[in-house]
């Protein structure tokens, strides 16, 4: 799907700040840079828990946090800017392509670049515009990025499909120590082989389908020979205390429903690649589940899961009729679910 690159390119520095969904979502971009020049060093600068699993996975030779302060640099003006580290200067200064993946209204990072000698240079906003009229056909993020791509003449089909990204897209591999973490973690908790996974959380209160609802979707899994796994991280505060709350009244508390709290987003991945499926919001640990593998149901209500569904081999995306996430019944997710599992595991 990507031409060869008209001049070899030996260095690539990709940039991309962002939440943890919104960062995964730059995988498949990663994955088309990779087939476009096979032999060039990619530097990714984005969130530092992402990293181990970019290098892991091959989509990245090197990698460095996006909070360090040599990047400070990209967004000054010319009059402020701040020195330029040895860091600043190897990963864009000296890049034979620099992709930046944020806001750029006034030309400051483009320019930035271009005055420090970095080669090629594509600056571009991280997700699509807003559609101006209702029922306009949403892009994709991954593809959009993707698109933004175009001028290095790296993705000749257009449009880009999203299921041809989903395929270049290699499944996420967890670094070994984290797959050690995850494993000792399993037996820790005496899992068994089939455990459906659930996720409550969501960086925001609107995208959060209702405690009671995966609760009962953490009876249906048991009823059907499943034992639920509860994942939450240190922003699920309100929604873990909810969804226990909400367990308990349907008597599921104690060793009925495991769990598993604030692990890191590497060790994280390696556990959710174990489950038999996963039921989550849309929010960055269903992007994380989709990638490793596992199947995965996202629950979408005021979000529009043609701009921001989890990609993987076996994801669906359920909407909520009407958006409304209270009209979402358990009975319909634990269905879509239930249609991804093999069916070995699905009876």
């Amino acid at each position: 799907m990507a031409n060869a690159p008209a001049e070899a390119a030996r260095q690539i520095t990709v940039v991309r700040p962002g939440a943890l969904g919104d960062t995964l979502l730059t995988l498949p971009a990663l994955a088309l840079l990779r087939c476009w020049a096979p032999d060039a060093h990619l530097t990714l600068i984005a969130r530092a828990d992402i990293l181990p699993l970019a290098l892991a996975s091959g989509l990245a030779d090197h990698a460095w946090p996006w909070d360090l302060p040599d990047w400070g640099i990209l967004f000054a003006s010319q009059a402020a800017a701040p020195p330029l580290t040895p860091r600043a200067r190897s990963a864009l200064a000296q890049a034979d392509v620099v992709i930046v993946w944020a806001p750029d209204p006034s030309g400051v990072v483009a320019g930035t670049l271009s005055a420090l000698g970095a080669g090629r240079v594509i600056v571009a906003p991280a997700q699509p515009p807003p559609t101006d009229r209702e029922g306009d056909e949403q892009v994709h993020t991954a593809v959009w990025l993707a698109e933004t791509l175009r001028p290095l003449g790296i993705a000749p089909e257009s449009p880009v499909s999203l299921a041809a990204l989903t395929r270049i897209t290699p499944r996420l591999q967890p670094p070994a120590a984290d797959i050690a973490q995850a494993d000792a973690l399993w037996r820790a908790l005496r899992l068994p082989a089939r455990v459906v996974a659930l996720h409550p959380g969501s960086g925001s209160q609107r995208k959060r389908w209702p405690a009671e609802r995966f609760a009962e979707v953490a009876r249906l899994a048991r009823d059907a020979g499943y034992h639920p796994l509860l994942l939450a991280g240190e922003a699920d505060a309100q929604a873990l205390s909810e969804t226990q709350g909400a367990l308990a009244r349907l008597s599921m508390a104690g060793p009925d429903v495991a769990q598993a709290l604030g692990l890191r987003v590497a060790t994280l991945a390696a556990l959710l690649a174990r489950c038999a499926g996963y039921v989550g919001c849309d929010a960055g640990v269903s992007h994380l589940a989709g990638l490793v593998g596992a199947p995965t149901v996202a629950v979408f209500g005021p979000t529009d899961p043609a701009r921001w569904s989890p990609l993987g081999p076996r994801v669906c995306a359920v909407r909520a009729p009407d958006a409304r996430l209270d009209h979402l019944s358990a009975d319909v997710v634990w269905a879509a679910l239930r249609s991804l599992l093999p069916a070995s595991l699905a009876n």
